[in-house]
């Protein structure tokens, strides 16, 4: 069989990562999605790419949240919100924005963070005369496809899971002008964020506790980024931890050496610690993707 052909979604690129939350001694239930435009939500080539407007991409977030917390609070289970990468920056904005569309959004009993998108590593960061051409051409053409191929070496130490992301079909590098725009434009914000500036309809306030697990040694997004928004965010009763991962790539749920297993085991501990039903949204009581969705 053409190993090329062998799909990965959004929950097995994972590895062990979710297999061991679900599983004993943690018994976390785990829900994921692809996210609109990547894995198996495309049927065909001209739907790469097409996540649409940020507004769209909220609002994707926003239901599969209502969908899971229908499943979860008929069971009287804590829910927890969790994006990776690009899914970290996503789900991120989801919570800090506050548009009436989100009124009824689900208490959370914690969020969780692996490697987010606030910026990228400065070796991958479009320049200023690109991103500004970039946005223009969003508004004539939205559409349009633009395929961006980002180098897998700093993904992983491990060659096989490096191997598996370049080989997977689900992962086109594939973006439309319009969501490119939307995704550059989110990490914009959340990069003025962090440098202590207002942005218009976000805020740093969240509604629940927070938890940010980050390799220092990551070169596709900036932990430094991550940590300067992180140290601005407020949590309820400032409850917030960040984990950083000596000499650890991008992926820390598939880092060999002992990475995946320790990462694992932090992210269950931390869920677990925080496993009580908030009584209130805004006090203390995991997903799209990148997040190719992503719980």
């Amino acid at each position: 069989m053409d190993h090329k052909r062998i799909s990965i979604d959004s929950l097995s690129a994972y590895y062990d990562f979710f297999p061991t939350l679900s599983s004993s001694p943690h018994n976390i239930a785990v829900y994921g999605f692809d996210q609109r435009g990547w894995g198996r939500s495309v049927k065909k080539s001209s739907e790469n790419g097409l996540t649409g407007p940020t507004s769209l991409v909220l609002s994707d977030i926003h239901d599969f949240v209502l969908h899971v917390a229908s499943l979860t609070e008929a069971k009287g289970k804590p829910l927890f919100l969790m994006g990776h990468s690009m899914g970290g920056g996503e789900t991120l904005y989801y919570l800090l924005s506050s548009p009436p569309a989100f009124s009824n959004r689900p208490k959370l009993s914690g969020f969780l963070l692996e490697a987010p998108y606030i910026e990228l590593d400065p070796s991958e960061q479009p320049s200023f005369a690109k991103v500004l051409v970039g946005k223009l051409a969003a508004l004539l053409l939205p559409n349009t496809q633009l395929k961006q191929k980002l180098d897998s070496t700093y993904m992983c130490h491990s060659a096989k899971v490096r191997q598996d992301w370049v080989d997977d079909p689900l992962c086109h590098d594939t973006g439309t002008l319009e969501g490119l725009k939307g995704l550059l434009q989110r990490a914009g914000d959340l990069s003025t964020l962090s440098h202590g500036r207002h942005v218009l309809g976000i805020q740093t306030k969240l509604p629940c506790p927070v938890w940010l697990g980050h390799g220092t040694s990551d070169r596709v997004v900036s932990p430094e980024a991550a940590k300067r928004l992180f140290d601005v965010l407020a949590a309820p009763d400032g409850d917030k931890i960040y984990q950083a991962y000596p000499d650890a790539y991008h992926k820390l749920h598939a880092e060999p050496d002992g990475i995946a297993e320790q990462f694992a085991k932090d992210v269950a501990g931390w869920i677990l610690s925080h496993g009580k039903q908030p009584a209130t949204e805004h006090q203390p009581t995991k997903t799209g993707g990148e997040m190719k969705a992503k719980l």
